[in-house]
């Protein structure tokens, strides 16, 4: 609690008067947090789109419908592609053929010749499998088991090359993604426990997290650069769903039993850093060099030396 002392008396009336705000030297626990807003997701989340440009025959999801690995989703029209399908078989039968009757007739072709016929034969099998993938690819299939949590599309719509058409997640593996400025990611650490509220629920509700992984590389979001960190809830219940919004505060430093006192008491001096005492009398002040340590919360920094518990530090002085 901040205290103010008169340091001098009127003696006359050009005489002014000094004053000084005061702050004890507390003991206790100092605690550093970096706080982060954050979004609930799934640790396993795949974007699914179509290769290239075309119409959509169906889509056989909602949003909100479980899918395992290896279901279809979603179809688009083939448009040519039966047909190249259909003349490509014909093609490689063909050349099946033409290769068959060499062989028959080693007495009329050569080695080189047959060689040869065998090697359009791989091509034209080639250029069927190439058909082949390109109507794979008219099939979005689930990679995994999840729930549809993302679908931008109907059936009849055209869509281009690349476009998200639905985004499927693993509901059973959800995180928080948060990301932390660069000033302040030194302070954050793999296995760091975190405190998390969210927007949709009350304050009272606290879920207990712990930071699982640091990307090594930046993002950088209106020209600042952050670092995506995530973070696993341990208590997480029902109530929460894949996309809420969240604040977190990552506890990146925790000391116990510490003398503390307001960083703005700290001074420095010639590379040293000092504090001002009021004395017992609550006129004199005397400087007092000091050796800091960690800085927390609420603008408190860790004393190690000089100071007692009790002792009332000037954060502020005053002549009127």
């Amino acid at each position: 609690m901040a205290v103010i002392y008169g340091g001098y008396k009127y003696f006359s009336d050009n005489k002014p008067v000094t004053t000084y705000v005061t702050e004890d030297v507390a003991k206790g626990t100092l605690t550093q947090t970096v706080s982060a807003t954050g979004r609930f997701d799934s640790n396993e989340q795949v974007d699914l789109s179509f290769k290239s440009t075309g119409r959509i025959e169906k889509i056989n999801v909602q949003i909100g419908d479980k899918v395992v690995k290896g279901q279809q989703l979603a179809v688009m029209e083939k448009g040519a592609l039966a047909e190249q399908l259909r003349q490509a078989e014909a093609d490689i039968q063909a050349q099946k053929n033409t290769l068959s009757d060499m062989v028959d007739k080693k007495d009329t072709t050569t080695k080189d010749q047959r060689d040869t016929q065998r090697a359009i034969v791989q091509k034209v099998e080639a250029a069927r499998d190439g058909v082949l993938r390109q109507i794979r690819e008219t099939s979005i299939v689930s990679p995994i088991d999840g729930i549809v949590i993302q679908k931008n599309n109907e059936a009849g719509e055209l869509i281009a090359a690349n476009s998200l058409v639905l985004a499927v997640a693993n509901p059973n593996d959800l995180v928080i993604e948060s990301n932390i400025p660069e000033v302040d990611i030194i302070k954050v650490a793999i296995g760091q426990s975190a405190i998390v509220t969210f927007d949709a629920l009350t304050e009272k509700d606290v879920f207990i997290a712990k930071v699982i992984e640091i990307d090594p590389a930046s993002t950088v979001i209106q020209d600042v650069v952050f670092y995506r960190v995530k973070l696993k809830i341990d208590n997480a219940d029902g109530r929460l769903k894949i996309g809420m919004s969240c604040n977190d505060d990552i506890l990146t430093a925790e000391k116990n039993d510490v003398l503390m006192i307001p960083e703005r008491a700290v001074k420095t001096e010639g590379g040293k850093q000092f504090v001002e005492v009021l004395k017992a009398d609550g006129i004199t002040i005397e400087k007092v060099y000091v050796e800091t340590g960690l800085s927390g919360d609420n603008g408190m920094i860790e004393v190690k030396n000089n100071l007692k518990e009790g002792e009332k530090v000037v954060t502020l002085t005053k002549s009127v």
